[in-house]
């Protein structure tokens, strides 16, 4: 795959399978206008004729019958220019990067409307890592277990086109950026995609093992026996119906000193969720191998910071078990015990995600963490309320609060806040334990909180409970793209970034 930047000449004069220029609802943008010039106003035309709209995520092929140096001019719609943001640009430039595919159109030309940059994104460098990472990032491949698997060839060459080639280095390095952001949602997008009966916690173990060997970060797989000896009753009680053995997946990025504080992303590691003994309904169940997508974006997060030899210190903890409903499974009213000795009544074992956090947060602490994120497919009432357009969040403190809202900008990602009154702690008051984990239906991504709260001992936390962000499979919500989405894997990276900085 090759990624770069023109800044000499017109995005009409560069060569390529497609020119992808954009369009606003019922008007043409910069480098269309140029572009119907070159055509004898056939965009015009069929913007008058409605074949071509603006509205977000269509996307129109024409052929450029030699008016331009590529075979195919690509009009990608963005809808109401008020209204883009970071997320959608993505998600646009995913669908575009779809359709383009299936059409065989893989060698980009992407013409660069600089207008939005600090509108619609923060800065240049925002704008061109949104359009070149959602337009790779349609290279996921879902099909891969197939016999013969689809043919669609990937998007393997791109240039970026209508930036001041003055720019140089800081284009470069944003191009350079995009790439290895995409890489990391896709492999997200795999881990999440994989059958449970492939990607059990000890393969995924050995995967991040093999991902991090020859760059800086250090790995640790604590197994059963390392788990009992550190005293993570939660994560083994949830473990104990399953046959395959739980693991606890520590990655250390040490880029300051050892005094310097350390920023801990702890990730849900469920590698498949039937609820156990509180068993889910059969409908739709298949879904719940994705219920590690939260631990498997910490993991990519890692390895992207690492990339990035950002200068602070991130710790990537990850509680990987499955939950299943076995003979030795926990029961409704069983107690466990966490890492740092708070008693957990399991009145759900369907709620099982928070009791595994709640091993990783104690670790963290542990380990010296000052700073604590969690990251969760944890409730569907997160899904209820929010739908697969925002993940919910959750916090202990402000100022964190706003540098993830701030990585969140450049990542992509949208996170909507949900209160934490005293009033919701009452839910998890429990009679012959410290908690117990689930206060009923209602405020049901917040009782989830709350009990992951009670682990992060005081210190600066943020709860992202990601649960309909994950995965979209609602067909009619046309506006994401469907499947898995790697989120929040690039939002973790820049909050890695922005934590360095402040």
């Amino acid at each position: 795959m090759t990624v770069a930047m023109r800044g000499d000449g017109a995005p009409a004069t560069i060569g390529g399978d497609a020119l992808l220029v954009t369009a606003f609802t019922g008007e043409l943008g910069p480098a269309a206008i140029e572009v119907d010039g070159r055509l004898d106003g056939e965009l015009t035309a069929m913007l008058s004729s409605r074949e071509l709209t603006g509205s977000f995520g269509e996307v129109t092929v024409v052929n450029s019958a030699g008016g331009i140096a590529a075979r195919r001019v690509v009009v990608l719609g963005l809808g109401d220019r008020n209204l883009l943001d970071s997320f959608r640009l993505h998600n646009a430039y995913t669908l575009a990067g779809g359709v383009l595919r299936r059409r065989r159109l893989t060698r980009l030309v992407l013409a660069a409307d600089v207008s939005l940059a600090e509108t619609a994104v923060p800065d240049t460098a925002a704008l061109l890592r949104a359009m070149v990472t959602g337009a790779l990032v349609a290279n996921h491949e879902a099909g891969v277990n197939k016999s013969e698997p689809d043919t669609a060839p990937l998007i393997d060459e791109v240039v970026v086109a209508g930036v001041d080639g003055d720019a140089g280095d800081s284009v470069d390095i944003a191009l350079a950026e995009a790439v290895l952001l995409a890489e990391s949602t896709m492999r997200v997008q795999r881990w999440a995609n994989a059958p449970a009966n492939t990607l059990t916690p000890t393969q995924l173990g050995a995967d991040v093992v093999e991902l991090c060997a020859g760059t800086t970060l250090t790995v640790e797989v604590m197994d059963r026996a390392a788990l009992e000896s550190a005293g993570a009753g939660a994560l083994l009680g949830i473990a104990r119906g399953s046959d395959e053995p739980p693991v606890m997946i520590v990655v250390r990025h040490q880029g300051a000193g050892t005094d310097a504080p350390t920023l801990a992303l702890v990730g849900k590691g469920i590698t498949f969720d039937t609820g156990g003994i509180s068993i889910k309904p059969a409908l739709g169940m298949e879904s719940m191998k994705f219920d590690m997508g939260g631990g498997a974006a910490v993991l990519s997060a890692l390895h992207a910071i690492a990339a990035l030899q950002v200068p602070c210190n991130v710790l990537g903890i990850v509680p990987a078990t499955e939950n299943m409903p076995g003979g030795r499974a926990l029961k409704p009213g069983d107690v466990v015990s966490a890492i740092d000795g708070t008693t957990i009544e399991v009145v759900n074992t369907d709620a099982e995600g928070r009791v595994v956090l709640a091993d990783g947060l104690a670790l963290a602490r542990q380990l010296r963490a000052t700073h604590i994120v969690d990251v969760a497919t944890l409730t569907g009432a997160a899904l209820i309320a929010l739908g697969h357009v925002n993940a919910a969040l959750m916090s202990s403190d402000r100022a964190l609060t706003q540098l993830v809202l701030r990585a969140a900008q450049q990542g992509g990602d949208r996170f909507a806040e949900l209160p934490m009154s005293p009033e919701y702690d009452v839910c998890l008051r429990s009679e012959v334990a410290d908690v117990r984990n689930w206060g009923g239906r209602e405020a049901g991504a917040i009782n989830g909180a709350v009990f992951v709260r009670a682990f992060s001992g005081g210190l600066p936390w943020v709860h992202l409970d990601i649960a309909g962000t994950a995965w979209n499979d609602q067909a009619s919500l046309k506006d994401i793209p469907k499947g898995p989405s790697g989120a929040p894997v690039r939002t973790l990276v820049w909050l890695a970034r922005l934590f360095a900085r402040d």
